[in-house]
């Protein structure tokens, strides 16, 4: 009995010991879950039941060096819903559609789907937004996010680039500069039950306008539209399939204005083609044709090889070399050196390419920058072609010195000029002027890098001097300004057909280079026009554009200051400037513009232009800046306005008053 009974308090103990070890593990094992790998499971669970939504951040401001707004993040609001609590979408549908102009039965589609969030519409115009807010519908919700709005629409849109639906730069210096104009993300938290169904929402982190920076252009506004207008009107007399122009100043490298057209809306750009989004100033090579020439030239001159009045027999316009005939399109029997630019000789240039050699051409190309970037801080930048002088044949060496068989950008072409007016030095161009925080506080500015020389002062002086004989007695004669001495080359370039392996005998790309003032240079002013009809010249259609952009971009930066022009006396005159070509403000009847997240509307409000700087210029010239504005104009006085109402860069309303006071003395008396 005794033996059964230890045996049977052995059996409980096992059992009890075995029951203790379950406990144990089962308390090791509750340990480790809800103690050791606490933060592991929290972290499952918030997944299974928060749902964090991504808001659109504002991004930062893009200005022009004078202030005027580019690029700006408005606010805007932007519809969702959560279908599960959606009581009738049908009529929900319809309420919608009916407020805001969508699409019922699209947004019908999204109401029933399956989901505890989804987006009905994006960046709609605040007082829509509002207006829906205000209808307390069941299960629909606004939230505000950062809309991206381009004031001056085409204008340097090529340059500035777009920003996606979700804030994220895309194009231009929207993309190039996106680490300085992202914001700081918002995000929506949903917070569902484990059939998807929404519990409750909260905004726990903000868009941050505290956090976004402001990027300051070197471009101009002003000079930008005259650039656009002035190649606009040549395109489309000459029927070209396009153009670019390039306006530098010649010392520091600031592009002032950068043209490519035809262009697009940034605020619609899904409507365009991707090809017209490009920057053709950064992207087209081309071969520059005659504006070569020049380089050739220099090359000549730095070496001690030639002088100015070295005499070239140009055989009449007919010259073989290379086992290929040469022609001019004037038959000339001798020309100095100087006339051989002056008048473009291309067997001229071909006979100084001779004395130069291959090697010492290429040199001096290739230390101008052709074959290379200049690393100007934009995205797509091409290099252009340069081959090594070693792999050219004889007739390589008269085509390069005339500019054929090697092809490059107009800002190279602008950049290679720069250097022949500013005393020799190759400078780097550049599109950002400074970056400043919110305050207002400086924290990158350009600094320019060390110093490329490419030809001596005197060398540069001294191809200036041939280069303004080009416009007083040449070829580019049509580049001519009133008070201004300038000088500059022509280019007239057949275009390759690579799938024929010869020059197209139609297709051109004609080109003008100038430097303005000749004797004390400011700017570089590069014109390319792509494919223009007919039997044109460089001459004949890109000076003409220099001279129009050269002589107000001159008069915008306050140089060489001329007499007033002649006005007439007006006192308290009014002048009703009708709607036009350059109306700045979103057509507020624009169709929506359909994305994968909804729909993305210009907002009728933002009917507002931007007041141009109309001090230190003539009546006639502030008329002619106003055109195209719905403004009201009050004129008191004549001569050159003096004070302006509202002041440069303030908004405008359609029908608001400006007034400009002008006096024949000017603003300083």
């Amino acid at each position: 009995m005794k033996r059964e009974d230890r045996s049977l308090r052995v059996k409980i103990y096992m059992m009890l010991g075995v029951y203790v070890l379950l406990v144990l593990l089962l308390a090791a094992r509750a340990f480790q879950h809800q103690v050791i790998n606490r933060e592991v499971y929290l972290k499952w669970a918030r997944d299974q039941q928060l749902q964090p939504v991504k808001l659109v951040p504002l991004r930062g401001k893009i200005v022009d060096r004078r202030g005027n707004l580019l690029a700006v993040s408005l606010k805007a609001g932007s519809l969702f819903a959560h279908p599960a609590q959606v009581q009738n979408p049908e009529r929900t549908a319809q309420v919608l559609a009916q407020n805001l102009g969508l699409d019922a039965g699209q947004l019908l589609e999204k109401l029933k789907q399956p989901v505890s969030f989804v987006w009905l519409a994006r960046q709609l115009p605040i007082e829509e937004a509002e207006k829906v807010k205000r209808l307390a519908l069941p299960g629909i919700g606004v939230e505000r996010e950062g809309r991206r709005y381009y004031p001056f629409r085409e204008l340097a849109a090529n340059v500035i680039g777009f920003a996606g639906v979700d804030s994220q730069g895309l194009e231009g210096v929207e993309i190039f500069r996106e680490a300085v104009l992202k914001g700081k993300q918002g995000r929506l938290l949903l917070q569902q039950d484990a059939r998807g169904r929404l519990l409750w929402q909260e905004l726990y982190q903000d868009s941050r306008e505290d956090s976004v920076k402001e990027i300051v252009l070197t471009l101009d506004v002003r000079i930008q539209h005259f650039a656009e207008e002035a190649l606009r009107r040549a395109i489309e007399e000459n029927g070209a399939v396009g153009g670019t122009v390039v306006v530098m100043d010649a010392h520091r490298g600031d592009l002032l204005a950068l043209v490519s057209l035809p262009t697009f809306n940034p605020n619609r750009f899904s409507t365009y083609p991707p090809e017209l989004r490009r920057n053709r100033a950064i992207t087209d090579a081309f071969e520059p044709g005659s504006t070569a020439k020049p380089f050739a030239l220099a090359a000549a001159l730095e070496e001690g090889l030639l002088n100015e009045e070295v005499r070239f027999n140009c055989e009449r316009g007919k010259y073989f070399f290379g086992g290929h005939w040469i022609n001019d399109i004037h038959p000339y029997d001798v020309l100095t050196l100087r006339e051989v630019i002056v008048k473009s000789s291309n067997i001229g240039t071909a006979k100084m390419a001779e004395i130069l050699g291959s090697q010492i051409l290429w040199k001096y190309l290739d230390a101008f920058g052709f074959g290379r970037k200049t690393g100007v801080d934009l995205p797509g930048e091409a290099t252009g072609t340069l081959r090594h002088w070693k792999s050219w044949t004889t007739i390589c060496l008269a085509n390069h010195a005339f500019g054929q068989g090697f092809s490059v950008t107009a800002l190279q072409l602008a950049c290679a000029y720069a250097a022949l007016a500013n005393g020799g030095r190759l400078v780097e161009p550049h599109v950002v002027h400074e970056i400043r925080d919110e305050k207002g506080t400086v924290l990158e500015a350009w600094r320019p890098g060390p110093e490329r020389r490419v030809i001596s002062a005197r060398t540069s002086e001294r191809v200036r001097a041939v280069l303004e004989g080009v416009v007083e007695e040449g070829t580019g004669k049509r580049a001519k300004l009133a008070g201004f001495r300038v000088g500059g080359k022509t280019g007239t370039a057949q275009k390759f057909e690579p799938a024929l392996g010869i020059y197209s005998p139609t297709k051109m790309v004609c080109s003008f280079v100038g430097i303005a003032p000749i004797e004390k240079p400011e700017i570089v002013v590069a014109v390319a026009i792509d494919e223009p009809r007919g039997r044109v010249t460089g001459g004949m259609v890109a000076a003409p554009v220099f001279q129009q952009v050269a002589s107000k971009a001159l008069f915008y930066r306050n140089v060489d200051a001329t007499v007033p022009e002649p006005a007439s006396p007006v006192q308290a005159e009014l002048f009703r400037v009708a709607p036009a070509a350059w109306d700045l403000a979103e057509p507020a009847a624009a169709a929506p513009v359909a994305t994968s997240q909804g729909a993305v509307r210009p907002d009728p409000s933002l009917s507002t232009l931007i007041m141009p700087e109309l001090r230190r210029r003539t009546v006639r010239m502030a008329l002619r800046e106003l055109e195209g504005f719905p403004v009201t104009v009050r004129l008191e006085g004549s001569g050159v306005v003096i004070e302006q109402d509202p002041k440069p860069g303030s908004l405008l309303e359609t029908g608001q008053l400006v007034k400009l006071t002008a006096s024949a003395l000017g603003p300083d008396g």
